[in-house]
Formats: C-alpha cells, structure tokens, sequence
C-alpha cells in the first residue's frame, strides 16, 4: 500500500492506495483502500502535525499488519492413495438457493 495525494485548486486530499494484477486482463491497477481525507481537514485533527509524515506512519503501520496476517498454506497430498469406489466426492449445492425460493412461491 502506498499514499497517494490528489491535488485540485482549492484541496489535497489524501488516499491509501493499492495495487491490484487483474490476471484475466494481464494488467495493473490502484483500488482506493481508504479515504484519509483533506490536507486542512487533517491538521486540525492531528492539532497541527504534518498530515504528509503521518499518513506514510499510518500506512506503515497497515503494511506491518497485512504482512503479519499473511501466511503460508500448505496443503498435503499421496498421489499413492487411492479414491475409494462408489463414495460421492463432489457436490452441487447451486440449486438448492432456487429450491428454496420455488417452494416459497409454492
């Protein structure tokens, strides 16, 4: 994640952004994570500390976190087990929504 500043003519406002890889399109792209708000909106929250020092702090911080919560996943397999005969494996529960809905219109 990182700070992006978008500037007009009478505000700056601060964004906490990301970037996404769409592996459908092959292709990048920045998702707004949060809205941190106006450059004056902020220093009157923080009473007069830099909103620039303290948005890079802030996403820090959500960097730290995200890397903690990450986690590798390891997932057995014996390619030497055999499937037993004749036991339902898959299931298709993608009906059971519109049962539902069919037997309340009775």
């Amino acid at each position: 994640m990182r700070l992006k500043v978008t500037r007009s003519k009478n505000a700056a406002s601060l964004y906490v952004i990301k970037s996404v890889y769409n592996s459908k399109t092959q292709s990048n792209s920045s998702v707004i994570v949060e809205k941190l708000g106006t450059e004056a909106e902020l220093r009157e929250k923080l009473n007069g500390q830099d909103p620039y020092e303290w948005a890079k702090n802030y996403i820090n911080e959500l960097n730290q976190m995200e890397k903690e919560l990450k986690r590798e996943v390891i997932v057995k397999y014996n390619q030497s087990k055999l499937i037993d005969k004749d036991k339902q494996r898959s299931f298709n529960g993608g009906y059971l929504f519109l049962q539902q809905l069919y037997h309340q219109l009775g």
